[in-house]
């Protein structure tokens, strides 16, 4: 035998062995192509668990192996380039689960038997992915989400296909375009001379927008329609106020930026709150 001849210990076999079958179970989900699955919440979460076990792959072929698998938190944070501070960390696991949640909703639109199915696997990774876990190894989660008894994996993608289209994709490009433009202006609306109370409103509206394009991958285009429709909202509230405003430049470029965001809502749902066409065009001003 190989390991025999190269005299290596009981230990340096385990870990080589371990190597070999993460490497062998990794070829298998580049071959997992998520390219062409319909855009969903499954689809989201899906991606970001290869993305996990990617990291992790990354991590034990620089040599970290012999020093034990790594904690599932440490490759979740590696993974999604957040800082491996406990309470950034948690936060960002919060969103995982709030994604979890969304897919639970989802899943309630299939047929009975389907959503049985997929409830129970869901419900088997948010107990895997649990605080309780926080410290497990990702090798031990990694062996649930491939388990031939839960099929992770591969419900979840089972799951994007059964969910089918339910939203659009944001490219990075795009992203960091949407990113740059709600920094500027909300540069701009805190120099600004409107009154106060506004100047809160578009701060806060602008905050939580530009915290669901952070977390695209958590929330994906949805969400993002979804705090627009619910910052329309708060300017139909505040009309009287916002209208007597509206001539001012950066009380315009809110509403602009609202449109730009809510036509890819458009594209995102078949439908729109009834009246956002004609309530954006009260907001702006003639021409």
């Amino acid at each position: 035998m190989i390991f025999q001849k190269l005299e290596v210990n009981n230990e340096i076999k385990r870990r080589v062995l371990c190597i070999i079958e993460v490497n062998c179970f990794n070829f298998y989900l580049v071959s997992m192509d998520t390219q062409n699955l319909p855009n969903n919440s499954a689809k989201r979460l899906l991606e970001i668990l290869l993305k996990i076990n990617s990291a992790q792959t990354f991590i034990s072929s620089n040599g970290n192996f012999l020093t034990g698998s790594p904690r599932f938190i440490d490759v979740f944070c590696k993974a999604l380039n957040i800082e491996a501070d406990l309470e950034i960390s948690s936060y960002h696991l919060i969103k995982l689960f709030m994604l979890i949640e969304s897919i639970e909703n989802d899943i309630q639109k299939l047929d009975i038997l389907k959503t049985n199915l997929y409830i129970k696997t869901i419900q088997s990774i948010r107990k895997w992915l649990s605080i309780q876990n926080y410290n497990i190894s990702w090798d031990e989660l990694n062996e649930n989400l491939k388990n031939p008894e839960s099929l992770g994996f591969q419900m979840l993608y089972n799951c994007a296909i059964d969910l089918g289209e339910q939203e659009v994709i944001i490219n990075q490009e795009q992203l960091n375009e949407l990113k740059d433009n709600i920094q500027s202006l909300l540069e701009k609306i805190i120099e600004s001379d409107i009154s106060q109370p506004l100047k809160t409103l578009l701060r806060e509206k602008l905050i939580e927008l530009r915290k669901v394009v952070e977390d695209y991958q958590f929330y994906g285009a949805d969400g993002i329609r979804k705090i627009a429709e619910e910052t329309l909202g708060a300017l139909m509230i505040n009309q009287t106020e916002i209208t007597q405003e509206k001539d001012k430049k950066p009380v315009q470029d809110f509403v602009k930026l609202l449109k730009d965001i809510l036509d890819i809502a458009i594209k995102t749902k078949q439908f729109l709150p009834e009246g956002i066409g004609e309530t954006l065009k009260n907001l702006l001003p003639p021409g």
